[in-house]
């Protein structure tokens, strides 16, 4: 079923290389998956531009055709006037025996992560509350009544189903069944599956690229290794597919720092644009994204460079303003009033509560539930960085700089919402403090990872990266 996915990220690929057009192979391997997401990505904003002027005509697939063959033309023509080979220039050699191992452990987490994911998803086809109740019910309602489709936002539906969510994950589902002409779980299944794939293979192939095969597998077992990545990836909701494209964002800027190419701010305006269209918490990304690019590049012309972001940016926000402004009910996390938010603004204990909840995630988060060892994995990643810092930091301030300043603005985004939130504080926190850390968690452990010395460094000296 995945295959019903595979022109949408045969286009992303392409998108990216045109942009982007470096033939290095761990570069092009890092290209082949971030076209996964935004492959996925232009496919949902595609398919709900499709259905606001053509809903009930089922031929999205040429126009889907189309546009992967414009853009086959192009990196075929921009290729040919570069007048160099097709060929990637691949540079593969031997491993040495750290890596070896490393390696070795990366692809065992690799399996047994991965038949756990598959178990769960086997068993549960429909997904868990968020997935049948939010996602996979809009693309339901969208599927079965296209000339009708807008009536799935309706201000009359129970705010429990949250019909003013983004669309990226119901309109890839709805896409899906569209082509193959009946509605099958497998299309979300799928779906869930590459965004999970696709999580862990941007963390490696950008350390494999930046740093080495080595810490590369590193981060693999750091990310695949602890239950919360594995469990929501199987779930069919939108945390890991926001995880990745936050992720994205912050790769591709630290890639901007090392090879000074604007078309990577041009796509972590897509990625963070995409992120929006993924959940609300992704329109914080997108402000988060500015400000981090603004000061981390303050003396390095900031407005060109914002510039390039907006540029990226533009579609897929315009699309997302589209559909909050003039399809979607008002948020139900918003809908306290003035008055009782500005109270609650001001009540110490809701600061306290939150805060005790942020230091129990800091503390706890991807633990293994191992009795007598209840740490998580952010206190084992600082101390890793303590232990092997490589200094690199001080050489590539801005990428550290706008890394950090997008996680801390996301965490004081989530901070924002709890404190005005209508429901019950402590349940609100209980629900979902662990799976709004796990959408930050990938930028923070490539970060960590990034910034440490390479194994072969501290190991094998001698070792080629």
């Amino acid at each position: 079923m995945i295959v019903i996915f595979l022109l949408p990220i045969l286009t992303g690929g392409l998108l990216i290389h045109w942009i982007w057009p470096d033939r290095d192979g761990k570069i092009l391997i890092f290209k082949a998956i971030l076209g996964i997401g935004i492959g996925l990505g232009i496919e949902s904003l595609l398919y709900f531009l499709y259905l606001l002027w053509f809903a009930g005509r089922h031929w999205f697939i040429v126009i889907q055709l189309t546009i992967f063959l414009l853009l086959l033309a192009c990196v075929i023509w921009e290729e040919r006037k570069r007048g160099g080979s097709f060929v990637p220039n691949w540079h593969m050699p031997g491993l040495t025996r750290i890596q070896g191992i490393l390696v070795g452990l990366g692809c065992v987490v690799l399996l047994v992560s991965l038949s756990s994911t598959v178990s769960y998803l086997l068993r549960r086809k429909q997904g868990d509350w968020d997935a049948w109740m939010m996602f996979n019910r809009a693309a339901r309602f969208i599927y079965r009544d296209q000339a009708n489709w807008l009536e799935s936002f309706s201000p009359r539906m129970d705010p429990i189903f949250h019909a003013d969510y983004p669309l990226l994950l119901a309109m890839n589902i709805t896409a899906g069944w569209d082509t193959l002409g009946y509605e099958t779980p497998h299309v979300p299944m799928a779906q869930s599956a590459l965004f999970a794939l696709a999580c862990a293979g941007l963390m490696v192939s950008a350390l494999a690229s930046i740093k080495s095969v080595g810490q590369a597998a590193i981060g693999l077992v750091v990310l695949w290794g602890i239950p919360v990545v594995v469990n929501e990836g199987s779930r069919e909701m939108a945390d890991i597919p926001l995880a990745f494209f936050i992720l994205a964002t912050g790769i591709l800027i630290y890639l901007f720092v090392l090879h000074k190419k604007p078309g990577l701010i041009a796509l972590a305006g897509m990625t963070a644009g995409l992120a929006a269209w993924t959940k609300n918490e992704g329109s914080v990304i997108v402000i988060a994204t500015a400000l981090a690019l603004a000061i981390a590049f303050i003396r390095e012309k900031p407005l060109r460079i914002l510039g390039w972001y907006a540029l990226g940016l533009a579609l897929p926000l315009s699309i997302v303003l589209y559909f909050k402004f003039f399809l979607a009910p008002p948020s139900d996390v918003l809908s306290n009033g003035l008055a009782r938010s500005i109270a609650q603004i001001l009540d110490i204990s809701r600061h306290k509560e939150i805060l005790n909840f942020y230091w129990g995630e800091f503390l706890g988060f991807g633990s293994w539930g191992i009795p007598g060892f209840s740490i998580g994995i952010i206190p084992i990643l600082l101390f890793y960085l303590l232990l092997f810092n490589s200094g690199v930091i001080k050489e590539r301030p801005a990428a550290y700089i706008a890394g950090i300043t997008m996680f801390i603005v996301q965490a004081l985004g989530y901070y924002a919402i709890y404190l005005i939130t209508p429901y019950d504080l402590t349940w609100h926190l209980y629900y979902s403090i662990e799976r709004i850390a796990l959408q930050i968690f990938p930028l923070i452990a490539f970060l960590v990872l990034s910034a440490s010395r390479s194994p072969e460094s501290v190991f094998d000296p001698k070792a080629i990266n």
